[in-house]
């Protein structure tokens, strides 16, 4: 750590939800490496998973002659995922996901109009960055950009959960028909989605917006792709964060914990979608010369195993309840603090200005720098930076847990002041 305790701290070691530097300073880790580690940092069997791999096949041949690693992947994530997204293709990390799954979408559809909404995060490449609304990110690319996206309004749902979550939802999804229907706009072939916005400051949207969005889809030339790259494997308390409204998307892009610290990333569709994608005249249309990496897959294989045999979804569920319990007793009353939300272990503390009248995303960043000078790793989030984003291992123990939430207390309290 930099002596006056500012960013930032470089890396040495990580184990469980305990991360070290290079000057033997240990963390608790509440970011879980942006949601990758949900296991722990440097799990055993992930460990294990990985020298056995190394030392039989390091590279593949991706799609041309694949390794048995990538095959065990393959039967390892269909066995988890809903049914019938029973096809895959696979990619090196979220951004090639939400890719793949748009080049499907266009496929299957012959649309080239994308929905997708305000404060989402998609990634920062190519196709998927012009998914992302964040003006940071867009403005400096925006001429390669396509202009076929339309970004609506994500609904918030509000801890009181009254008439107010009614009326969001019915105009979120009054948008998202009027543009279905717009004549003067190239057709609709995708809404991308995230079930809980992530990065855009832990959004839980109000109950009946997934299931909304996929009865817009019915019936329609229109697919509904779910980002379930954040919220994926066990994160919000069930498998997929879909899965709590019962909805199935026609595709899904996952990654992050998918295998707990390697490069690895998949999109998911059912076999009509699947269907779509032409024959091979010699060469894949879509490939990469790292795709289905065997290290990466072998990894990916034991991740979901290990996941299955820890009941990573149950016990996010649980963990997530008191964790919320912890902060929002921790700050009720507060002036500091807005709001504590989430669902599962992916929960947001927003803050309110300062006692100065400094704006939120200030007192947040001082909020990351003090706890971090505490032994506390956490990251900002929200379309203006407004939450503090708390995401750590799934498998951190109460203990822990309730340590992380006095330092992030104190932390709070510095910052305001």
């Amino acid at each position: 750590m930099a002596p006056d305790g500012s960013f930032p701290v470089f890396w040495e070691s990580a184990y469980g939800s305990n991360v070290w530097d290079v000057d033997g300073n240990r963390y608790i880790d509440f970011t879980a490496a942006f949601g990758v580690a949900a296991c722990g940092h440097r799990h055993p069997a992930l460990v294990e998973a990985a020298c056995h791999q190394i030392h039989s096949l390091l590279h593949g041949m991706g799609d041309v002659h694949p390794s048995r690693a990538k095959v065990d992947l393959l039967d390892a994530l269909t066995a988890v995922v809903p049914r019938p997204l029973g096809h895959a293709i696979l990619g090196q990390n979220g951004s090639d996901a939400v890719e793949a799954a748009l080049k499907a979408a266009y496929l299957h559809t012959k649309r080239s109009g994308i929905i997708a909404f305000v404060g989402g995060y998609h990634g920062l490449s190519g196709f998927a960055l012009g998914c992302t609304s964040a003006g940071k990110f867009r403005e400096p690319f925006s001429p390669y950009l396509t202009d076929n996206v339309t970004f609506l309004s994500f609904p918030r749902r509000t801890c009181a959960r009254d008439n107010h979550d009614e009326m969001s939802l019915n105009r979120a999804l009054s948008a998202v028909r009027q543009r279905l229907s717009d004549k003067y706009l190239p057709p609709v072939g995708a809404i991308l989605v995230e079930p809980i916005q992530a990065r855009g400051g832990i959004v839980v949207p109000p109950d009946g917006f997934l299931r909304g969005l996929r009865e817009l889809c019915d019936g329609v030339r229109t697919v509904l792709i779910c980002d379930e790259i954040f919220t994926g494997f066990g994160r919000t308390g069930e498998w997929f964060a879909c899965q709590h409204e019962g909805v199935i998307p026609d595709l899904m892009a996952v990654g992050k914990a998918l295998t707990g610290g390697f490069p690895l990333s998949a999109t998911l569709m059912t076999p009509e979608v699947a269907a779509s994608w032409p024959k091979s005249p010699g060469e894949a249309i879509h490939t990469s010369t790292f795709l289905g990496h065997p290290v990466a897959c072998a990894v990916g294989a034991s991740s979901i195993k290990l996941m299955q045999t820890l009941a990573i979804p149950l016990r996010a569920a649980r963990g997530g309840d008191r964790l919320m319990q912890r902060l929002r007793r921790a700050f009720s009353g507060s002036p500091a603090v807005n709001e504590v939300r989430g669902r599962g272990m992916l929960v947001g503390v927003t803050m309110t200005n300062g006692r100065y009248g400094e704006p939120p995303f200030q007192v947040v960043n001082r909020t990351v720098t003090a706890a971090m000078r505490r032994g506390l790793l956490i990251l900002p989030c929200g379309a203006n930076g407004d939450t503090v984003s708390i995401t750590p291992p799934i498998t951190t123990s109460e203990a822990q847990l309730d340590h992380g939430v006095e330092i992030l207390a104190d932390a709070i309290a510095e910052a305001v002041t």
